[in-house]
């Protein structure tokens, strides 16, 4: 269960459409998502048929859901109302920096808390917000909260995949990330996530 939900990501690459962003950055970590990144995260990931809980949480499409988020419905949106913006560099498994409207910009990601440089699960973190951005071809879709920017004038957002298939829920989902508590229209279904992820031992943060 520790890969399934990205797992069902890396399957949606066959359901939307393909571009690749160009990677020549060595070994360093904060570079731009690639498709040979994307192979390699592929490659090292177990083999898990899909059950129907997975692939209705990879799934997104109308009718899109609606009213209060619940743990199965806060991994789908409406892509319709969200700000287009191209993902340039990965920075982190919650940060990344995208153009926004022809400007580059830092994102925070609003929901999801991954672990820092140096900190148990960076890299698992990291590879994993890179594999998903990679086979959307650095295509996502960003969602304004309560807060514009934070404190190192980041812009806080909520990332969805170009289909609306929530990123952060992904992420928290997944055992990559601890869900953000202190604000947030999706705070409490995604730490209803992270209580099911701790429970199931999903990821690297819990297994």
């Amino acid at each position: 269960m520790a890969f399934v939900v990205l797992i069902g990501i890396l399957c949606l690459a066959a359901c939307t459409e393909s571009g690749e962003v160009q990677e020549n950055c060595g070994a360093n970590r904060d570079c731009p998502p690639s498709a040979t990144s994307t192979r390699r995260m592929q490659t090292s990931l177990p083999t898990v048929d899909p059950t129907p809980e997975t692939t209705d949480q990879r799934a997104c499409e109308p009718p899109y859901p609606s009213g209060p988020r619940t743990t199965i419905t806060v991994f789908c949106a409406d892509p319709a109302t969200m700000e287009a913006a191209s993902v340039v560099r990965i920075v982190d498994g919650d940060t990344l920096r995208a153009l926004v409207d022809g400007v580059e910009e830092p994102i925070r990601l609003f929901g999801v808390d991954t672990p820092e440089r140096g900190e148990q699960c960076f890299d698992d973190a990291t590879d994993a917000l890179r594999a998903i951005v990679a086979i959307n071809g650095g295509q996502v879709l960003l969602v304004r909260d309560a807060r514009n920017r934070d404190t190192y004038d980041r812009l806080l957002r909520y990332v969805y995949t170009p289909a609306g298939l929530s990123i952060d829920a992904l992420l928290v989902s997944g055992g990559y990330g601890y869900a953000w508590t202190r604000d947030g229209a999706l705070r409490d279904p995604l730490v209803e996530l992270e209580h099911e992820a701790r429970a199931e031992s999903r990821g690297c943060l819990w297994r």
